[in-house]
């Protein structure tokens, strides 16, 4: 049950993560890419940043014993998925700024995880564990 629990986190926060990004870079800001005014892309950086960051909060959510750990797998996903971006020639920047959007990804999740431990800490007073029954 464990096991399930934890493939569900990841599955689950990564695509949580997914359709954050997606609606930050496709529904929010259409059309950013390399080159667009640097204001535009730093807001649609950390607006992507802030809801991919649910991700993370989902992932915390649903495995709030190792949250990070289960964030290992997502970060491997992200970073695959940006070179495999990059290498087939769907995205327009440089390397450089797209492993750094991909990064952005990853802090976006991490953040929200510890955002997600930090709440459950002041809910339940006990360092964010949740009680046996």
């Amino acid at each position: 049950m464990k096991a399930m629990r934890s493939i569900a986190a990841v599955a689950i926060g990564y695509a949580v993560m997914i359709a954050g990004a997606w609606f930050g870079q496709e529904s929010v800001f259409p059309g950013t890419e390399y080159g667009s005014p640097v204001l535009e892309l730093l807001t649609v950086g950390v607006l992507t940043s802030v809801l991919a960051g649910m991700g993370g909060v989902v992932t915390a959510i649903l495995a709030p014993s190792r949250p990070y750990l289960h964030l290992l797998p997502m970060a491997v996903l992200i970073s695959i998925e940006t070179v495999l971006l990059y290498v087939t020639g769907r995205v327009t920047g440089p390397l450089w700024f797209e492993l750094l959007a991909g990064a952005s990804l990853i802090a976006g999740t991490v953040i929200g995880a510890w955002v997600a431990l930090q709440v459950r800490r002041r809910m339940t007073g006990n360092g964010g564990q949740i009680a046996a029954v």
